[in-house]
C-alpha cells in the first residue's frame, strides 16, 4: 500500500487548487484539524485509475479537508471491487459502471457520488508481437477480459459492434484480472487481451496494438467514486473530502504531470519516463474527472446493454451530485431535477 502524504505543491499547482477549493466545506464529519482516516478500493490500483488518488494521498489533498487515505486497497476490477467495497469495511472507492448496475440499478443501497475514469483510455487491446495471424480486429477469436461486469467486459461487447465485426466469431475468455490477462496472452491462449499502459510503454517490441478503444468510442465512464446510500447519509463531509481531494488531484496532475509520473511510478515500480508517458497520454485526453458527464455514462450504459443485461438504472437515484466538488461538471444522466439534491425526481 502507498502511504505517503505529505510534499510541497509547485505554484502553479496551487495556483490551480486555489481556484477548485474556494469555499470547501467538507461537514462536521470531516474535520481537518482533526482528520477521519478510512481506506479506499480502487479497481486495477497498479493501472492509470489509482493515478489520481495516488497524487491527493501523497500530496495532502484529502487531508487537508479532513480525511486521511492511508491505505488504497486494489480491486480485482468488476464485481470482485463491488465485494471488496460492500464486504471489506472500506467505506468508498472507484468501482466499475457496469458492476454498479448490475448489483443495484435502482440506487436501493449504492450511491455514485463523484466521477472517476471518464475516457476509454487505457482500455486497448494487444496481440503478442510475433503472432502473425492477428493483424486487426477482424482477426480475433479469443479475446481476454478481465472479470465480469467490468468495463473491459462491456467493451468486448460493444467494440465489436461498433467495428461491424461478427461477434459470433469471437470467443470472449474472462481471464480474472489485468495480471491473469496478459499471462494468458503470453501463453498464446488468447489472441488480445488488455494490457496495463505502463507495460506496453516499457515493452514495445513485445506487443503490437489491435483494438485502441478512443478509435471508436470518446467517452466511455469506466469507474465511479462509488459509497453506500448509509455512509453517504452518515457521513456526508467525507463523501465531500474525497471528491475535494481527487478533483484537485486531477488538477495538479494535469498541471505537473512530472511529478504525477514520480508518485505513480514509485508506486508501480517502473520508471520514471514510462510513467510520465502514461500520465500524460491519460491526462491529454481527459481521462479523469471529478464530475458527471452524460456522454460516458451513456456509452457504458450501452456497453451493459450489449451484454444482454435488461438492468436500467434509476440514474436520479443512483447519481448523486450534492457531494461533488465546486467547479466540476453537474449534468445529470437521464432526465434529473437537480435543483433539490436532498428530493430529486424525474421530471
Amino acid at each position: 500500500m502507498f502511504t505517503p502524504r505529505a510534499g510541497l505543491l509547485p505554484a502553479a499547482v496551487i495556483l490551480a487548487l486555489g481556484l477548485i477549493a474556494c469555499g470547501s466545506d467538507p461537514g462536521p464529519d470531516a474535520n481537518p484539524a482533526d482528520p477521519v482516516t478510512i481506506d479506499v478500493t480502487v479497481s486495477a490500483a497498479a493501472e492509470i485509475y489509482s493515478i489520481p488518488w495516488l497524487v491527493a494521498q501523497q500530496q495532502g489533498l484529502f487531508e487537508k479537508h479532513g480525511v486521511i487515505v492511508e491505505n488504497i486497497v486494489p480491486g480485482k476490477g468488476g464485481s470482485a471491487t463491488m465485494r471488496t467495497l460492500l464486504d471489506g469495511n472500506i467505506p468508498i472507492g472507484e468501482v466499475s459502471y457496469p458492476s454498479i448496475v448490475q448489483a443495484d440499478a435502482g440506487g436501493s443501497e449504492l450511491r455514485i457520488v463523484g466521477g472517476g475514469t471518464q475516457g476509454p483510455y487505457p482500455m486497448n487491446f494487444y496481440a503478442l508481437a510475433s503472432n502473425s495471424s492477428i493483424s486487426s480486429i477482424e482477426d480475433v477469436r479469443k479475446w481476454a477480459y478481465t472479470r465480469p461486469n467490468s468495463a473491459s467486459d462491456a467493451l468486448t461487447l460493444l467494440l465489436p459492434e461498433l467495428a461491424g465485426v461478427d461477434a459470433s466469431k469471437i470467443e470472449r475468455v474472462a481471464s480474472g484480472g489485468i495480471g491473469e490477462g496478459l499471462a494468458l496472452l503470453e501463453a498464446g491462449s488468447v489472441d488480445i487481451a488488455l494490457i496495463p499502459s505502463i507495460v506496453a510503454e516499457q515493452r514495445p517490441e513485445d506487443f503490437k496494438l489491435i483494438v485502441s478503444s478512443p478509435d471508436y468510442v470518446q467517452r466511455f465512464l469506466q469507474s465511479t467514486i462509488t459509497t453506500t446510500k448509509d455512509y453517504a447519509e452518515s457521513n456526508p463531509g467525507v463523501v465531500r473530502a474525497i471528491n475535494a481531494g481527487y478533483t484537485e488531484a486531477v488538477a495538479s496532475i494535469k498541471a505537473d504531470p512530472t511529478a504525477a509520473a514520480r508518485i505513480y511510478a514509485s508506486y508501480t515500480g517502473f520508471d520514471v519516463e514510462s510513467a510520465q508517458a502514461v500520465v500524460e497520454r491519460a491526462s491529454s485526453v481527459d481521462t479523469w474527472g471529478g464530475g458527471f458527464e452524460p456522454a460516458g455514462v451513456d456509452a457504458a450504459q450501452s456497453g451493459v446493454e450489449a451484454s444482454g443485461s435488461d438492468r436500467v438504472p434509476d440514474f436520479c437515484t443512483l447519481f448523486d451530485p450534492q457531494f461533488l466538488a465546486d467547479g466540476v461538471s453537474r449534468e445529470m444522466p437521464g432526465d434529473c431535477d437537480t435543483t433539490a439534491p436532498s428530493d430529486r425526481s424525474r421530471k
